[in-house]
């Protein structure tokens, strides 16, 4: 076919075309200063928001429009407590004053809003996954850097954590198996099965829950919160027999809460299947659990044997496949934008967060760690591609990487290196962190600038094409930025969207991505990016805090 047959030259031109955009980034991040552009970058979004949108959970940057998740339309702090975090992170590190100065009136601002308006006895049905990563995430990571960094009132973020996990902690009771429900109102307690899949619980986001109330038990000395957490993992892997031949350490996206058992056969590491595995190797990190770690280590390893595929264009790009036919089923080669944090992971569970040369001369490191080193590296790589040839230079929320299965449609946007193409209902991008991420983990633990250079590139064309700008009556430029419904066609097609992980995640990875000061084996970031400092094992003694269950 004409896209797989490209002369030797167009290789050749593409190599030297890369050299030269690699020198150029060195050279454009190196005369400025990173971290003050992003912190810029952090305040104007921010100051937006603030500006016409405070307290909304939901916001439009260019409507300036918005509204809260709940029916009862009270506000559940949705962007607010995402971003606290990000900014105390920034004051500390920032090194220009009217910066530092901006930043801790901006934190006041949130912290007062928290503590005298926000109020979490509402009449509102929430998602127990979304609201514990965001919100208690949110509220705990808060109070960590509040105390480490002497900001804020730390008091202010741990009541109100106490008092969410209070609220979302009868959700694991009211099943038969201990999994909980999708949903829970807040004001009532009643946990509501999913509204959709007939009732069943996304396997990801009860299993996503465990990191946020561990450290609640732990920095509190209430047990109850770890107890209940972990309990969703007996039922889940012996009533599936998860380890056994037929699932491999593979998880199917739905389980049925009353009875623990999967519901249908879609296997993949995209939406609803990729934070099982983020959470099995985050446990260990963060609290030394043996067992999360064997389990961990089993499920990679099925991976690579089952779902691990190469596409077939000039660069032979490594990408994780799905299945949605169980195991033995055909592997398709779509790729969600999510997986790409799929590179840091694989780094960090290779290392356990110490720098590569350090734990590659290690008394601990073999082959199987070499081994996801390198695809940790190597699938980096394919989510750098998966920018870096689009024409705006932002990912689009899917791609398809060329393989045999499924075959192109016409229609299709093709990759100038011809590994990968772009459905027509894949081309938007809503400011997702995971390729950020993965850079931020693979710069930090290789010394490998490259991945500085990669990442200036990418927040360059957040800057480029994701700003909103308008003039105001008085002749000020006021700036926003906001998703694109289409990162293929010239120039890029902007959505009224703000979603909150643009300040909680991908800015702070960019943020940290050029910081050089982050020592990745003493805190673990949850999957909303909320960072937490990795537990005292004489803490845990203390409070008997152990693995309830095991195989």
């Amino acid at each position: 076919m004409r896209w797989i047959a490209k002369p030797i030259v167009s290789v050749v031109v593409a190599v030297l075309a890369y050299q030269i955009t690699l020198r150029y980034l060195k050279d454009t991040y190196k005369s400025h200063d990173p971290q003050f552009a992003i912190e810029r970058t952090f305040l104007e979004s921010w100051i937006d928001y603030r500006s016409n949108g405070w307290g909304l959970d939901v916001y439009g940057p260019i409507s300036k429009k918005g509204r809260n998740m709940g029916k009862s339309g009270d506000p559940l702090g949705w962007i607010i407590i995402d971003s606290v975090d990000t900014m105390m992170l920034m004051h500390n590190k920032t090194k220009d004053d009217t910066h530092r100065k901006r930043f801790a009136e901006e934190i006041n601002i949130a912290e007062s809003w928290i503590k005298n308006t926000l109020d979490y006895n509402v009449d509102s049905e929430v998602n127990l996954f979304e609201t514990t990563i965001r919100m208690l995430g949110g509220l705990l990571s808060s109070y960590y850097c509040s105390e480490t960094y002497h900001i804020g009132n730390s008091t202010v973020y741990l009541e109100k954590a106490i008092d969410l996990a209070d609220r979302l902690v009868p959700s694991f009771l009211q099943s038969e198996t201990g999994i909980p429900y999708s949903s829970i109102n807040l004001a009532s307690g009643k946990a509501i099965k999913n509204h959709a899949d007939n009732g069943a619980s996304s396997t990801a986001e009860f299993t996503t829950l465990q990191m946020e109330l561990k450290y609640l038990s732990y920095i509190t000395g209430n047990t109850t919160y770890w107890k209940l957490c972990e309990k969703v993992y007996d039922p889940l892997y012996r009533n599936n027999n998860l380890v056994g031949r037929h699932y491999q350490g593979l998880i199917p996206i739905f389980t049925n809460p009353d009875t623990g058992v999967f519901q249908g056969s879609i296997i993949r590491f995209g939406s609803r299947g990729d934070s099982f595995y983020e959470y099995l190797l985050k446990q260990n990190l963060l609290t030394g659990e043996v067992l999360y770690r064997k389990l961990y280590d089993f499920s990679m390893d099925s991976m690579k044997r089952h779902l691990l595929g190469e596409s077939k264009g000039q660069l032979h790009l490594k990408y994780i496949g799905e299945k949605d036919y169980g195991l033995a089923g055909p592997t398709s080669s779509k790729f969600d934008h999510l997986v790409c944090f799929m590179g840091g992971l694989l780094a960090m569970g290779a290392t356990n967060g110490k720098p590569y040369s350090e734990a590659a001369n290690g008394p601990d490191w073999n082959p199987t760690k070499q081994n996801d080193w390198e695809l940790a590296e190597d699938l980096t790589k394919s989510c750098y591609e998966m920018y870096h040839q689009i024409p705006s230079g932002l990912s689009p929320e899917i791609v398809v990487f060329n393989s045999n299965y499924p075959n192109a449609e016409p229609n299709w946007w093709r990759s100038e290196s011809e590994d990968y193409f772009v459905k027509p209902f894949d081309k938007h991008n809503i400011q997702r962190p995971e390729t950020v991420e993965s850079l931020m983990f693979l710069y930090h633990l290789s010394g490998n600038e490259q991945y500085r250079h990669w990442g200036w590139e990418i927040f360059s064309n957040f800057i480029k094409h994701t700003k909103v700008i308008k003039v105001a009556a008085d002749g000020e430029e006021k700036v926003a930025y906001t998703s694109l419904h289409n990162v293929i066609s010239l120039p890029t097609d902007k959505a009224d969207n703000l979603e909150s992980f643009w300040l909680a995640e991908t800015l702070k990875y960019l943020y940290l991505l050029f910081d050089d000061d982050v020592e990745l084996s003493k805190i673990v970031f949850n999957t909303e990016a909320h960072p937490f400092p990795v537990f005292n094992q004489s803490r845990l003694n203390e409070l008997n805090l152990t693995t309830g269950w095991k195989l």
